[in-house]
């Protein structure tokens, strides 16, 4: 099929092509792999709304919607409206699964900070290391303000190591749930709300015992069954190599030391650390080529029986085992489906890996965890596999040289893993930038050295020590494992040393990125010629990048961190120059973190902060004397109180923030325009209601 443009006529050629193109792929069934992607943008659209979509509302569009189609189907004249208007109801029922969610999973956020003695039972338990845990505590009791939130995460140094289901007591500390530190920002706030979460907080020393019983069950005994595996791991590897190894196994990565998280992502080797399709394939897989093999072995079996198939339920099997045992996390979650449609697919007698069983597994995921959609995980996952098997579907029907002997193994395997490692890398550039404003020029070096060490030696052992755990066998392949564990961890920091700040590359546009991502789409699901629009739409996505808003100033939405934009284009930091707002904030502007000497520092008195502007000042008072003479010589004052009268140009005060959130403000022609968090401060269910004190 040719992309020139010839009908007979000379006119509508356009449309004519565009039809011979849409009617292809119908041919070949490619129309329908976009239901999930059209439920996938509802959600993103649910998500962005600047208000909480009614269900009952989305219900009755979604009926009339499915209405009108059925109608339209049965006519000659409204049949070529039937795609669109399918289309704009998976739109509308993303939506309405996301209005849903939001309901279902609904719990009380609590409203200000509040110090309190609270009682509950441990719902989550990870060790952070050098004696600090995170807990989850639900079924709460406490002398509350308001409503209970359904649980609280709690940080805690020392004491007694709690399991899922202990009953514990103690004074704590809540904040409300922190909303983006900038605006535009990553909004951790939501993702807490729908794992039920409703305030943040740590403790006044350790938690103790209450003295209840432990609540029993099969998600205490999986606990239990972690912390074992966890524990032996530690007592045959070093500190670092056994973190390394229980994030891999389990799940359990809070005891991993920040330099060595951090070399993993410069490095572009931080999908390890996600239990996604890569680990679920190696455990999965080396268990069905230990038993498929196995099965081999034995001629009167594997001659009368589908041992492929046997093979493909032990594997299942396994997966599920370590779905358990890692945590059973929403990335884990999503890889575990896929990994099982895919094997269903072989019991069915179905390829393993096509387009339908993405766009299955997409559906699954999506109805099980909604707003996953717009978490970087799943836009990373499902853009690498959906290019992945692009990729492998235009390649199948291309000549190529066909390598036999010896020699097979050795180009084959190296070349394949190159260009797995590319097509997964450029796929996953987009939503890296987006999310983390970090790429891995690097990447697909560090791709080649580790992913080898990683499919050969580490995960394999790591499986091996799985299965010899019951039999107190296990010492020999964690051995195994940490050596290759040790290898990765050096490489990392090598390929990140090498790269320095070069992967820096700043906040981007939403339409940026998703303008590269239904390019890569385009490209992956249709086939016909016009599948090449797809890198028009990256292209444009590319151009938008560069046109994020560089703020001039900065505020965090609790007023104690702010930044301001000198003469030579750097953020000085007021507040905590090491904290995770300033931090966020220079990922954003596409800056390296500096050391303290190198930063530059606000001029502080007993009366207030000043900072450089590229123009002028920004004053942060302390006393109402300061801030009288701030408001008549500076060009901005951010104050952490209520500012009744002021004449700077720019002015930001504790209601602006509780209204808004977080503030970015930048100089447009001379002139401040601001952008917040919560633009005309919007609240959903995830965001506590602002009450903003009245002059």
């Amino acid at each position: 099929m040719s992309l020139v443009l010839t009908p007979a006529d000379g006119r509508f050629a356009v449309a004519t092509w565009l039809g011979r193109m849409i009617a292809h792929d119908v041919d070949f069934g490619r129309t329908g792999l976009w239901t999930p992607v059209f439920v996938a943008a509802g959600i993103g659209l649910a998500v962005a709304a600047p208000f909480d979509p009614s269900p009952l509302r989305l219900g009755e569009a979604l009926a009339a919607l499915l209405v009108v189609r059925w109608g339209a189907a049965r006519s000659d004249r409204f049949a070529a409206f039937t795609g669109p208007l399918f289309a704009l109801a998976m739109v509308v029922l993303g939506a309405l699964l996301l209005a849903l969610q939001a309901e279902y999973r609904a719990t009380p956020v609590l409203a200000a900070d509040e110090t309190l003695t609270i009682t509950g039972r441990v719902l989550a338990a990870e060790s952070r290391g050098e004696g600090r845990q995170s807990l989850v505590i639900g079924d709460l009791e406490g002398d509350f303000d308001g409503p209970v939130p359904h649980a609280v995460r709690i940080a805690m140094r020392g004491g007694d190591t709690f399991a899922v289901g202990d009953a514990v007591s103690g004074l704590v500390g809540l904040f409300p749930l922190a909303g983006p530190v900038y605006p535009g920002g990553y909004d951790a706030a939501r993702r807490l709300y729908f794992d039920r979460i409703g305030a943040t907080g740590f403790s006044y020393g350790p938690l103790r015992p209450t003295g209840a019983p432990p609540r029993d069950g099969p998600i205490r005994a999986i606990d239990r069954l972690r912390s074992g595996i966890e524990t032996g791991i530690a007592a045959v590897l070093p500190p670092r190599e056994a973190a390394f190894a229980a994030a891999l196994l389990v799940g359990r990565r809070g005891a991993m030391e920040e330099r060595d998280v951090e070399a993993l992502r410069r490095s572009g080797l931080g999908h390890i650390l996600a239990i996604s399709g890569l680990h679920m394939a190696l455990v999965a897989g080396t268990v069905f080529a230990l038993v498929r093999r196995g099965l081999a072995l034995v001629p009167p079996i594997a001659l009368r029986y589908p041992i492929r198939k046997w093979a493909a339920v032990v594997g299942l099997l396994a997966a599920t085992f370590y779905l358990a045992i890692s945590g059973g996390s929403v990335a884990t979650m999503r890889a575990y489906i896929m990994l099982a449609v895919a094997l269903v697919a072989i019991l069915a007698d179905r390829p393993a890996l096509t387009m339908r069983t993405i766009a299955v597994a997409a559906i699954v995921v999506m109805l099980i965890d909604p707003v996953s959609v717009v978490e970087p995980g799943f836009q990373m996952s499902f853009l690498a596999v959906v290019a992945l098997v692009g990729a492998y579907e235009w390649w199948a029907g291309r000549p190529r040289l066909t390598v036999r002997g010896w020699a097979r193994p050795l180009v084959l395997f190296p070349a394949g893993l190159a260009a797995t490692s590319m097509i997964a890398g450029l796929a996953t550039a987009a939503p890296s930038a987006y999310h983390f404003h970090q790429l891995a020029p690097l990447g697909l070096l560090a791709n080649l050295a580790a992913m080898p060490i990683l499919t050969i030696l580490a995960m394999p052992a790591g499986v091996l020590a799985l299965l010899a755990w019951p039999v107190g066998l296990a010492e020999l392949p964690l051995m195994a494992m940490g050596t290759g564990l040790t290898a990765i961890l050096a490489l990392a920091h090598t390929v990140s040393d090498w790269t320095g700040s070069a992967g820096a590359v700043g906040a981007i546009p939403a339409l940026s990125f998703a303008l590269v991502a239904a390019g890569i789409l385009w490209l992956a699901i249709f086939l016909a010629p016009w599948r090449l629009l797809g890198i028009g739409a990256i292209l444009a996505g590319l151009a938008l990048a560069p046109t994020a808003p560089r703020y001039d100033i900065l505020v965090a939405d609790d007023g104690e961190t702010v930044a301001a934009r000198g003469e030579d284009g750097r953020l000085t930091i007021l507040g905590r120059p090491a904290g995770f707002a300033a931090e966020s904030w220079r990922r954003a502007d596409g800056a390296p973190a500096l050391p303290a000497a190198d930063a530059p520092a606000p001029r502080c008195d007993a009366l207030g902060c000043t900072l450089g502007l590229a123009e002028g000042l920004l004053a942060v008072p302390r006393s109402p004397r300061a801030l009288a003479e701030d408001c008549a010589s500076a060009e901005a004052v951010v104050s952490r109180g209520i500012v009744r009268t002021c004449t700077a140009p720019l002015r930001i005060d504790r209601r602006d923030l509780i209204a808004h959130g977080s503030i970015g403000a930048r100089r447009v022609d001379g002139l401040w325009r601001r952008d917040t968090a919560r633009p005309n401060g919007r609240v959903r269910h995830w965001h506590v209601a602002p009450t903003v004190e009245r002059d």
